[in-house]
């Protein structure tokens, strides 16, 4: 056996050992996902017991029998909704539609960005962007231009004396040469034309952990599986958190209604929050007095998986089986990475070999 056939032949034993522990992971994200079907409910009664009782009183104080009685058929209804979406295989199904849908916007992104180029002088088109994007008289505008120009910063002490001083834009200007000018543009217009040509070709289809229907073989591929059921799970617990919400709402125990990307950027990080109990989001509103105890605030239903795998102690031992089943594949990922670069390495050189001196290297052994 060669290296090269020695190495392939880690790569597979790698991935029928993951193949092998698969139907356990399986059994760790399902029992994961029971655990949290039985508890939604208490969790979501507990977080609007919270608001209805502490956050406020008054506003459900105000609501008739009939009202409550609605409010908690209500309550039920979704999270009896919500937990029948709540498996493995629809969770699956959400996290490729997710990524699909990735997909999709990065083409657009590509397809705007090409494009602007082959329409040419990408700065007039953004000045009559500018332009005709100018707010009504009397609005606040917010431009991306610097609010000061670099002339207006005092110089540095900690600049090196001996270093030779830059000459200055216009003197630049004046002292080149229009056959230098000549080049510079064609080399921009030669990257120009070599990006746009990268932008049309269409990049080769990559396999997607969710092409099978099962979990991958390949370490890499069920990392990137994992991660998208994580998101798939937080995106099904922020869908219920907005449907409670809007009930809340519609009864009139909440008065404001936070759209959906603010909850998903308060999910991703991106925002800070005011201290809260478990799955309630407390935040600002952006009018009112900036701080003080008449500051203004609203306090919201959002469920997440950390507030609930501490409400759950038995959600919170599955987490750890299913951290430490992650934490394998992560190890198998790098390896399984080394040695694949081992393989291309290794078929590149006798390519190369095969090349130089076809008559003397043998063909390649089938992959």
């Amino acid at each position: 056996m060669t290296v090269l056939e020695a190495a392939r032949q880690q790569l597979t034993d790698l991935e029928t050992q993951l193949s092998a522990s698969n139907p356990q992971l399986y059994r760790h994200l399902a029992l994961y996902l029971q655990v949290l079907r039985d508890g939604l409910l208490n969790t979501v009664q507990q977080a609007c017991f919270h608001l209805a009782t502490q956050a406020y009183p008054d506003r459900y104080l105000e609501l008739d029998a009939s009202q409550r009685q609605v409010l908690h058929r209500r309550l039920r209804s979704l999270v009896q909704r919500a937990t029948s979406l709540l498996t493995v295989e629809h969770l699956a199904h959400l996290a490729s539609q997710m990524a699909r849908e990735q997909h999709r916007q990065r083409q657009r992104r590509r397809s705007r960005l090409l494009e602007a180029l082959e329409q040419g002088e990408p700065s007039e088109s953004l000045a009559d962007a500018d332009e005709s994007d100018q707010p009504p008289h009397g609005s606040v505008h917010l431009g991306l231009a610097l609010p000061i120009g670099a002339d207006f910063l005092p110089t540095s002490s900690f600049a090196i004396s001996s270093a030779p001083q830059a000459p200055s834009l216009a003197s630049d200007a004046a002292d080149t040469d229009p056959g230098e000018e000549g080049e510079q543009d064609s080399a921009m217009q030669a990257m120009a034309e070599a990006f746009s040509e990268w932008l049309e070709q269409s990049p080769p289809r990559a396999p997607t952990p969710w092409d099978g229907g099962s979990l991958p073989s390949e370490p890499a591929l069920l990392m990137a599986w994992i991660a998208g059921f994580e998101l798939a799970l937080s995106r099904r617990l922020r869908n219920l958190s907005h449907a409670l919400n809007v009930e809340l709402l519609r009864l009139g125990l909440s008065r404001t209604l936070l759209p959906v990307s603010l909850l998903d950027a308060v999910l991703a990080g991106q925002l800070d929050t005011l201290e809260a109990p478990a799955n309630l989001l407390r935040l600002p509103l952006p009018f009112g007095p900036d701080a003080g105890p008449a500051r203004l605030e609203t306090m919201t239903v959002l469920l997440r998986p950390d507030d609930l795998e501490l409400a759950l102690p038995k959600l919170r031992t599955c987490r750890t089986r299913i951290q430490q089943h992650r934490q394998e594949v992560r190890r198998m990922a790098q390896h399984y990475r080394r040695i694949q670069r081992r393989v291309q390495a290794l078929e590149a050189e006798q390519l190369w070999l095969q090349d130089i001196n076809p008559a003397q290297t043998p063909p390649l052994p089938p992959t």
